[in-house]
């Protein structure tokens, strides 16, 4: 007779016992409030969590793809929010990483991020070299320039590069302006950019300054086939100065037709310095791959000494179209 108020007082107390338990569990907890979904190798990075009650210590732990770990410093949790900066190491197996948190009597929380390889070096064109060589015809003074310039983004083609050069006397005054622009500079390459341009009054040019400005830029594409059997030519009625840059181009693309090629060159002498340059085409008439092609470069090196002239640099901006 007795039994049965004592189980229902047990019920009554179980009951009691985990009403108590979940109003603890609603007072403690800990989530995120900021974790990155992807994060790159080397890089900084942050997460930042809410903790109840605050003034719990927090403690994260990231683990990478390869089981390696980085342990963050202690921070007590301030108004309910701790946060930390970490860099994610340089070697960090790129994949699947983790974030666990652990606030004490707030609880732990762990959630999941990617780490991929560096962001990729945006492209940045720098003159590395220039120079020019200047002869007097009739009334006119000529001057052949010669740019190198590079692209030091190993996985960015600059893109719509244009170039400015101004043309100084000795007395600091511009002479003449000449303006280029370039449609893809590679990804990790130098270009040659030659060309010529006239003085009206023959005022003697002492140096050149050159402004480069970058109209866009992509992921690395295919822009030049090789060069090779590269000479500097004398010019056949003109004695004593350069004619011609000349060599050939192969098609070393695996499936695409070389469609059209134009060719750009800097000459140098014997120390590497810049004497001038110029452009050309290549009369390719679609070149199907492995087939190689004759190009010239004719245009603006007349102005070059040819005793002076010792090697040249090409660079080839091809257009490709499907074989079929």
């Amino acid at each position: 007779m007795h039994a049965r108020p004592v189980l229902i007082a047990a019920v009554l107390g179980l009951v009691i016992a985990t009403s108590a338990g979940a109003a603890v569990d609603v007072s403690s907890s800990v989530g995120f409030r900021f974790l990155p979904q992807k994060t790159f190798q080397g890089q900084p990075a942050s997460l930042s969590v809410i903790a109840r009650p605050s003034g719990v210590r927090c403690v994260p732990t990231i683990r990478y793809a390869d089981g390696a770990s980085q342990t963050l410093k202690m921070t007590v949790a301030r108004a309910n929010r701790a946060s930390w900066t970490f860099t994610i190491p340089a070697k960090a197996r790129i994949g699947s990483a983790s974030a666990t948190v652990k606030c004490g009597r707030a609880g732990r929380i762990t959630r999941s991020f990617a780490v991929v390889g560096p962001p990729a070096a945006p492209a940045k064109v720098l003159v590395k070299k220039s120079g020019f060589s200047q002869r007097v015809r009739s009334i006119q003074r000529e001057v052949s320039y010669g740019v190198v310039l590079s692209n030091d983004s190993p996985e960015k083609d600059a893109l719509a590069v244009s170039v400015i050069i101004n043309f100084i006397d000795s007395t600091n005054r511009v002479v003449a302006t000449q303006s280029e622009t370039i449609s893809a500079i590679g990804a990790g390459t130098d270009f040659y950019l030659g060309g010529s341009t006239t003085i009206p009054d023959s005022t003697p040019v002492s140096t050149l300054e050159i402004v480069t400005r970058i109209g866009g830029q992509d992921m690395a594409a295919k822009l030049s086939p090789p060069t090779s059997d590269v000479l500097v030519q004398q010019a056949l009625y003109d004695p004593g100065w350069v004619g011609a840059v000349v060599g050939q181009i192969t098609n070393d693309h695996p499936t695409m037709l070389l469609a059209s090629a134009a060719v750009y060159t800097v000459v140098f002498d014997a120390s590497g310095n810049v004497l001038g340059g110029g452009k050309g085409y290549s009369s390719t008439g679609g070149l199907l791959p492995g087939v190689r092609a004759y190009f010239s470069a004719s245009s603006g090196v007349s102005s070059i000494p040819i005793d002076r002239a010792v090697s040249a640099g090409v660079t080839v901006l091809a257009r490709y179209e499907p074989t079929s």
